[in-house]
């Protein structure tokens, strides 16, 4: 019958397993480019149509002025600029910190 051993072997760790460096950065690049794809394609739009139908329409309002005042915004260094195109990947990595110390406390 298997179900909970108190005398369980730990499980092995990542080291232990052979898990390579080269292959976690790797997957912390394509992760991080998810992000910044999501971040840069699919934030902008969202917040424009919720822009719009929460205040309505109202002139000069596009997605390409919307898309021309996040980049000057980041080429000013506007944290909000920023924050639109990071926050994905801020929010992933944020995830992986609560992820790591709630097994940190087991």
């Amino acid at each position: 019958m298997t179900g909970f051993v108190y005398n369980a072997q730990p499980m092995a760790s990542k080291a232990q397993r052979g898990a390579s460096g080269a292959g976690t950065i790797v997957k912390q690049l394509g992760i991080a480019g998810i992000g910044l794809v999501i971040g840069l394609g699919v934030l902008p739009p969202l917040i424009y149509f919720a822009g719009t139908a929460a205040l309505g329409a109202y002139e000069g309002a596009s997605i390409a002025t919307l898309y021309r005042s996040l980049l000057s915004g980041m080429q000013d260094g506007s944290i909000a600029a920023w924050s639109v195109v990071l926050g994905p990947y801020a929010l992933f990595l944020l995830f992986l910190l609560l992820r790591r110390w709630w097994y940190a406390g087991t």
